[in-house]
């Protein structure tokens, strides 16, 4: 069974400079997701990711998110690296878009690229998710699976929790 990934950029992929103070970032050429899949030699995944459509969710609008879900059409099932501010507004679209697919949406506190990020673990658990989930639109974070219009994100603690 493969499952594809999408990564559309979000604090899972960001860079950032160096020094202190640095709030500037960048998205990088090649997504963390692929390092991370390449590195484990996992062969059932394939990353899509396309470093100039790559963004902060906070910049996200309709138009990527109808492409986020006419890519998700084309898949049985898909997990799509996104960031996590507004992964519940890209799960709406997709899951009018995609009744019959698993999609699977995650993301990052802290960017991959940082030692105490929490990007591997969330990709493993939306991974494994795709895989045994029935039809349906998926959130994974911390740890834990949420049905997408079942969760939301905690605006003072970062973390997703259940309604």
């Amino acid at each position: 069974m493969t499952i594809n990934v999408l990564s559309t950029g979000g604090t899972f992929d960001k860079a950032y400079g160096s020094g202190a103070g640095v709030k500037n970032f960048s998205f990088p050429q090649t997504s963390a997701a692929e390092e991370m899949i390449t590195r484990l030699g996992l062969t059932n995944i394939e990353v899509s990711y396309q470093p100039d459509r790559a963004k902060d969710s906070l910049d996200m609008d309709d138009t990527d998110r109808t492409f986020i879900a006419d890519w998700c059409a084309t898949h049985d099932r898909s997990v799509v690296i996104h960031g996590t501010d507004t992964m519940i507004e890209t799960a709406r679209v997709v899951a009018k878009r995609c009744p019959d697919k698993v999609v699977v949406l995650t993301g990052a506190l802290q960017p991959a690229r940082m030692r105490d990020t929490d990007a591997e673990f969330n990709l493993g658990g939306a991974v494994i998710a795709a895989q045994a989930s029935v039809p349906g639109v998926y959130i994974v974070m911390d740890g834990k699976l949420f049905i997408w219009d079942k969760c939301k994100k905690n605006p003072t603690t970062g973390h997703f929790e259940p309604l």
